[in-house]
């Protein structure tokens, strides 16, 4: 007698990448889902790995050049700097109810001063919104603790035109999605999945050993 396979195992490669999409467009909306807090790595200006998480602030299978991601920064922090050295980004969520993993490389740019950087700070909160208003850069060394806060903005969230002075901190980083790796847990038998994309073409569906 055969045994059942996984849930995972069961639907197809089309079937599995539409449903990493949809709970990626679920991330950017509900900060409960955890997927909403990836980890985004880089290189260092040193040569070496860099690691932070971020918020998830965008998913669009269907952009124009091909499937994007998107998360906000501060201009000032490194990030910035090592992506302009070198675009390469890898992006890791987890989603433990589901037991899912995903994994995400691609090629990333970084948005200050045109229409992407706009729209996304536009639909940015103001309680969000304030955290550009921080006196110093991220990293930056400090004397002491400080809250990198202004102090009459500590406990309290400022109004829209105090936020814009933070506009000009803000930076939209938007990843172009050139691979995206799929891996369902399960204890009779792992499902893990890979896709990659050239442009807005997907070129390849496949399965993978877990």
């Amino acid at each position: 007698m055969s045994e059942r396979p996984p849930s995972g195992a069961t639907r197809t490669l089309d079937e599995l990448l539409a449903d990493a999409w949809a709970g990626l467009v679920r991330a950017v909306r509900d900060a409960k889902h955890e997927w909403h807090l990836p980890v985004v790595a880089t290189t260092g200006l040193d040569g070496g790995p860099q690691t932070r998480t971020v918020v998830l602030r965008g998913a669009d299978v269907a952009a124009a050049g091909g499937p994007t991601i998107r998360f906000h920064t501060d201009r000032r922090s490194g990030k910035i700097d090592e992506i302009a050295r070198d675009p390469r980004v890898a992006m890791l969520l987890y989603e433990r109810h589901r037991k899912v993993q995903l994994r995400i490389a691609g090629r990333a740019s970084v948005h200050v001063e045109d229409a992407i950087a706009d729209e996304a700070w536009a639909a940015t909160a103001v309680s969000s919104r304030r955290c550009y208003l921080a006196p110093h850069a991220p990293s930056a060394d400090l004397p002491g603790w400080h809250p990198n806060l202004p102090e009459d903005w500590r406990h309290a969230v400022p109004d829209e035109s105090t936020c814009e002075a933070g506009r000009s901190n803000f930076a939209a980083v938007v990843v172009r999605v050139e691979s995206m790796e799929r891996l369902e847990l399960h204890h009779d038998g792992h499902v893990r999945s890979r896709w990659r994309y050239r442009g807005e073409d997907l070129i390849e569906s496949a399965w993978l050993a877990p």
